[in-house]
């Protein structure tokens, strides 16, 4: 099955979600204008409230059920028939202290495909977020997708968790950091590689207070190089086509990583030392 996907480079204002919001929505707009048979939209890390917000994530996170950022971006994901999947500070509906990092997926009928908890928290994220605990699975339109946002692509296991569950796609979010985008440029092609898979991975630019965020957005082949890329330091939208066939023939004739695995030696990677 071929499809259309896009990554959305964007620099968001900090702390106001109104603004990011607007931006998004005209992203979205313009991507669809470009192409009314786009499959997916992808936007970056905590795109709707920036990245350095301290204890004012508090204020800035929403819960699912009562999000207008969700509700806004389900309305578009309807009337465009596409699918969307974009990062924000996530409030426990139930312990409503509690606040996650995450990243929702919403399908081409406007519906919620679900919710995904990053789970390895950076640096001060761990003073402000909770770490999820799960990786799962969300159904579109096209087919099977798994999403990581940020830290997480840079631990094998996850992409390959994702895989082994079934995923035909790997989504990235991110807010990746200057200096590391030789890191960035590393991890997301190692990960397509290693899984023999699609990915799709969007940054963002600009500055918050003490960091800068260069881009490097990216479509990635199942070998790990890039189709697309955005190097440049500069809000923008990078697509193209992708056959969600091709890994399967690649995995089944050179590519043979899964056939080949030997997993019950593998037992070293999960203990803790």
């Amino acid at each position: 099955m071929k499809i259309k996907v896009s990554c959305v480079q964007m620099e968001p204002k900090l702390g106001d979600v109104k603004y990011n919001l607007e931006k998004m929505v005209s992203f979205i707009t313009e991507v669809m204008e470009k192409d009314n048979e786009t499959d997916l939209i992808v936007f970056p890390e905590l795109i709707t409230s920036g990245y350095e917000c301290g204890s004012e994530f508090q204020n800035l996170a929403e819960t699912v059920e009562d999000s207008q950022s969700i509700k806004v971006i389900s309305e578009l994901a309807r009337k465009f028939n596409t699918n969307i999947v974009y990062g924000f500070p996530e409030r426990d509906a139930v312990l409503t202290d509690i606040l996650y990092n995450s990243s929702v997926c919403i399908d081409n009928k406007g519906n919620i495909a679900g919710v995904y908890r990053k789970v390895h928290l950076f640096d001060t994220e761990k003073t402000y977020f909770r770490a999820g605990c799960e990786f799962p699975i969300f159904n579109t339109s096209f087919g099977k997708v798994g999403v990581m946002i940020c830290w997480d692509t840079a631990f094998p296991e996850v992409a390959r968790t994702y895989c082994l569950k079934g995923a035909e796609l790997l989504i990235v979010s991110t807010n990746w950091e200057k200096p590391y985008s030789d890191d960035w440029d590393l991890v997301t092609r190692s990960r397509a590689f290693d899984n023999c898979m699609y990915l799709v991975a969007a940054n963002r630019v600009g500055y918050d207070k003490e960091l800068g965020f260069f881009g490097h957005s990216k479509i990635i082949d199942p070998v790990g190089r890039p189709i697309r890329e955005l190097n440049e330091e500069i809000e923008g939208i990078i697509s193209a086509e992708i056959d969600l066939e091709l890994p399967k023939k690649m995995k089944s004739d050179y590519y043979t990583m899964f056939k080949d695995r030997r997993p019950e030696l593998y037992g070293e990677i999960v203990k803790n030392y």
